[in-house]
């Protein structure tokens, strides 16, 4: 991980590791045998979702991958509808359940993106999906690989990183990913679990 922010932006694309053309035959691997080792924890979830925010338990937000590709990312839902029964709006502190609360605090929300994964549209590592209207003003590298559930900006500071340390981190990822570098970066975030945003 690079300790000089100023030293990971470089001037234009670059050419690609060649971890990358084996890379999604790890995350298949790798997401597979998750969702079957979490499949209990994706229905708990599921179930307590159902019964405190209601139905759907997943909604999708339309994030943009690979080649500038868009695709829907899948999360667990954190917030109520944003009218009741009656149709009247409901405040915006009012929508966020207590179930919510501690998915996001847990990153427990994000689960269901190993869907994601499985079919190809993300990475278990990689630079984190933005939105259409928040993307960089140069997004060609991040662009260039999948998004990932997890990422290098994630574990060093996450929301604590302005959009621009976020994008130099991604783009220094992005042209020196590993194996080894995406072992790391996933018990980091196990750590991250728990530790919190530093």
């Amino acid at each position: 991980v690079p300790e000089h922010l100023d030293s990971v932006a470089a001037s234009g694309p670059s050419k690609l590791p060649r971890y990358f053309v084996f890379k999604r035959y790890i995350d298949f691997t790798l997401c597979l045998l998750l969702i079957i080792l979490l499949l209990p924890l994706f229905i708990l979830i599921g179930a307590v979702v159902l019964l405190d925010v209601g139905s759907p338990v997943f909604f999708w937000q339309r994030r943009l991958g690979m080649n500038g590709q868009s695709f829907q990312m899948h999360k667990f839902r954190t917030l109520k509808p944003a009218y009741d029964w009656r149709g009247i709006p409901v405040a915006a502190t009012n929508r966020v359940s207590w179930v919510g609360d501690i998915l996001r605090k847990l990153r427990f929300d994000e689960l269901p993106q190993l869907l994601n994964v499985l079919v190809g549209d993300m990475s278990l590592v990689g630079p984190r999906p933005l939105l259409p209207h928040d993307q960089p003003d140069d997004p060609t590298l991040r662009l260039m690989v999948r998004p990932g559930i997890t990422g290098c900006a994630q574990v060093n500071g996450g929301k604590l990183l302005t959009a621009e340390e976020k994008n130099k981190y991604d783009e220094w990822y992005v042209r020196n990913a590993s194996l080894w570098l995406d072992i790391g970066i996933l018990a980091r975030t196990v750590l991250f679990l728990f530790k919190g945003e530093r």
